[in-house]
């Protein structure tokens, strides 16, 4: 039958329908789903029929959950119809970084030593997101246990940026970034050690928020660093990535968070020394340009002298890599030929640092907080910086030119983010231009606890700029 009212005709909008509420923000696709304009199963099989198109291209799933995903979102649609109790998410398909728990799921976390590991349960964030109705359709892609920030995975193939799949999409949690850029899945969670979430946010021209450490729980999350380790959202839009983390860490992690656009009283400053230095062509004047809007909204933006980044970058590597080492010794040990060449490298480099300095890290961590919160947040509320100093580079550039300089890509690219880790303050990335035909992100960070006015602010630049583009 056709589609003046015949069967076959009704499936093919209902298809329609679905692919086109993929593109909406969460709160818009829940609310259609709750109010049935649409279903569950026609909106889950939207995304499944994407991912699958879209990841022999980009490889940003590890597995993909067919089965089990129509199985969830067919009762998601019951419920509806029988009036059950409605969650913020209830039939929305997500997915999940494979480092983070999901019952019965692979639970690879990109590693050779993994492959027929699966979840024996849910990680808290899982959890939560179960309970508000999420739908989780695939295991994403990432960086070998984490340990990168390239999602140059050895054992199971590189995640390929969508804007140019011959380029990074940044790590660890490429793969989740992927997924989202590419619009196969409207948002997604990652972790983030040293920018694993902000890293691939800023190259694939998305938002990512690293919440105050401790804001939202990892247990049931595979560990890194379990003194830097953080789980967050992923999305398109920084109001997206509120519902989530309301969802992660309850109501009280977006106070102060609201859509308005007057942002007179705020204080914003530029740390320029570190954080606004060698930077490639045209990302400076990208995050300029965000400056500038912000200002024209009412802040208060100034330039800060203080130069914080390479003391809590400092800190923030050697407790990564003694706390990464001692989660990997005995395996890296017994089985070092299992591990990539890169993450290897950086374990035994791990090993062999004193304990002295691992203590001595922790103790200026702790000096380092309490001296930027009664010095540089006292002046300021906000701090703005590039998130990475430079565009997504071609897969298997170990060196980029910053500019001119011949950098470390790994070490270039975790510039601007890794202070944050060290300190636990949260801090967001939201896409603020293009250069050379690739995203830039702008992060903006805040003190502890003060997630939900990071997000405030970053939803008002966002509606500032106006919408930005989708990769071709």
């Amino acid at each position: 039958m056709t589609a003046s009212g015949k069967p076959g005709g009704t499936a093919k909008r209902q298809g329609r329908a679905a692919e086109h509420a993929l593109d909406l923000p969460l709160r818009a696709l829940a609310q259609r789903l709750w109010q049935g304009e649409i279903r569950s199963v026609d909106v889950t099989q939207a995304v499944l029929d994407r991912a699958r198109r879209e990841n022999g291209r980009l490889n940003a799933f590890l597995s993909i959950d067919e089965e089990g995903a129509l199985a969830a979102a067919r009762r998601a649609d019951e419920m509806r119809q029988s009036a059950g109790a409605r969650g913020a998410l209830g039939g929305v398909p997500l997915a999940l970084k494979d480092l983070i728990g999901e019952a019965g799921a692979p639970f690879t976390c990109g590693s050779d030593l993994r492959r027929s590991v699966r979840a024996t349960a849910d990680a808290d964030a899982t959890a939560r997101l179960r309970a508000a109705g999420a739908i989780f359709i695939g295991r994403t892609n990432l960086h070998e246990f984490a340990y990168g920030i390239s999602n140059e995975n050895p054992h199971f193939g590189p995640a390929r940026n969508p804007w140019d799949p011959s380029r990074i999409p940044g790590g660890s949690s490429g793969g989740s970034a992927v997924a989202v850029a590419a619009r196969v899945v409207p948002a997604s969670l990652g972790t983030d050690t040293g920018g694993s979430i902000r890293i691939p946010a800023a190259l694939c021209g998305i938002t990512g928020l690293k919440p105050t450490y401790g804001l939202v729980s990892c247990a049931g999350v595979y560990p890194l660093s379990p003194s830097l380790d953080h789980v967050g959202p992923m999305a398109r839009c920084v109001d997206d990535l509120a519902l989530l983390l309301e969802i992660l860490a309850g109501p009280a992690a977006v106070r102060g968070y609201a859509t308005a656009t007057d942002l007179r009283g705020v204080r914003i400053g530029l740390p320029r020394p570190y954080f606004w230095e060698q930077l490639g062509p045209g990302v400076g004047a990208a995050v300029e340009d965000a400056a500038r809007a912000l200002s024209a909204l009412g802040a208060t933006v100034r330039d800060i002298g203080r130069d914080f980044g390479p003391a809590s970058s400092a800190v923030a590597t050697a407790i990564l890599m003694v706390e990464a080492a001692t989660a990997h010794r005995d395996a890296v040990r017994a089985h070092p030929q299992r591990y990539g060449d890169d993450v290897r490298e950086r374990l035994y480099v791990g090993l062999a640092l004193p304990g002295e300095r691992y203590v001595r890290a922790k103790q200026a961590r702790r000096a380092l907080i309490r001296d930027l919160r009664r010095t540089i947040f006292e002046d300021v509320d906000l701090l703005l910086t590039p998130t990475t100093p430079e565009v997504a580079t071609p897969i298997g550039r170990e060196t980029i030119e910053v500019p001119g300089k011949p950098f470390n890509t790994r070490a270039a690219m975790t510039r601007f983010t890794n202070p944050f880790n060290g300190l636990g303050f949260p801090a967001l990335s939201v896409p603020c231009g293009v250069a050379r035909g690739l995203p830039v992100g702008a992060q903006i960070v805040g003190r502890p606890g003060e997630d939900g006015f990071v997000l405030r602010v970053g939803a008002a630049y966002e509606r500032a700029r106006g919408p930005f583009p989708a990769p071709s």
